[in-house]
């Protein structure tokens, strides 16, 4: 499907770039004297197995999900990664299947109990929850991660700086924070494998998960992503809107409004983050300036 063939293709994008400063930083400690060669050799062997996220009962996975699995195969693989080496297939069938049934899931859900909400605004509100940040939400407050079969060197530390990051965000970041893509994929895969595994039936799915995928976000409650905000608040003013694309020199973005310097966000790995943060200071700023006349705006697109 389109959208996970893009997901694949950032999550590879950030893999690359995760790998160069890996690199980079691996260089810079060969460079300086091991203090303890036992303790370090220690820590190796500790990483590796932290890594691999062996020795982790997956009928722990079937009392977080308040479900028995007819064939154990299904869990097995929808928490294994492709760069896992073992005799199990990937999960990334199973993701394939999961992420068409919630996207159906949401679709009916959201069509009877919204009825007068028109085909715009129920899109986005399906986006809204089932998007990579807040299925990799789920896997994190369920402690899902924890039984993900992997030998990516690098994922720990992506999910450690996500955990950092959605506590500043109780519900959304609306595209501030980068979450990982593997965190997202097996929330889907496990609704895969469930509905695999209980002959198709959505009621079942939709039971077991909607629990799982709580808070579930509604009109209330959905955010707006920071560029369109800011676009449409300089349009209603007739400002123009410029973004100045740093991140090959720098890993920013600047945002200009009527040729004024007025936002600047940084993210090294992915270039879309620093993109979104940079509009998002821009918001911050222009709130200081316009004070009230940007309530009025706010309360007016509401």
């Amino acid at each position: 499907m389109p959208a996970m063939e893009g997901r694949q293709c950032e999550e590879d994008q950030q893999e690359e770039t995760l790998q160069i400063q890996h690199q980079n930083l691996q260089r810079q400690q060969e460079e300086k004297p091991i203090s303890n060669p036992v303790e370090a050799e220690e820590d190796k062997e500790s990483f590796h197995k932290k890594e691999e996220c062996l020795g982790r009962d997956l009928h722990e996975v079937e009392e977080i999900l308040g479900y028995n699995f007819e064939n154990k195969n299904l869990l097995e693989q929808a928490f294994t990664h492709s760069s896992f080496s073992g005799d199990c297939n990937s999960y990334e069938r199973l993701e394939y299947v999961g992420d068409a049934v919630l996207n159906l899931l949401f679709t009916k859900e959201h069509y009877f109990l919204y009825p007068d909400l028109p085909p715009g605004p129920l899109t986005r509100l399906r986006a809204a929850n089932v998007d990579t940040e807040k299925l990799a939400r789920a896997a994190i407050k369920h402690g899902l991660h924890r039984y993900l079969r992997h030998k990516k060197p690098l994922l720990l530390e992506q999910i450690q700086e996500f955990t950092v990051g959605i506590s500043q965000y109780p519900l959304h970041s609306n595209g501030l924070i980068d979450a990982p893509k593997a965190l997202a994929d097996i929330v889907e895969s496990s609704i895969g494998a469930v509905f695999i595994d209980c002959n198709s039936s959505m009621d079942t799915v939709w039971t077991v998960f909607k629990r799982l995928l709580e808070p579930i976000i509604n009109p209330k409650t959905i955010g707006r992503h920071p560029v369109t905000e800011l676009y449409e608040l300089c349009q209603k003013r007739n400002m123009k809107v410029k973004f100045v694309d740093l991140w090959k020199e720098v890993m920013a973005f600047e945002v200009l409004i009527d040729d004024r310097q007025m936002g600047r966000g940084e993210y090294g790995l992915k270039k879309e983050i620093a993109h979104n943060r940079a509009a998002k200071n821009a918001l911050e700023n222009m709130v200081r300036i316009l004070g009230d006349n940007y309530k009025d705006h706010i309360v007016e697109d509401r």
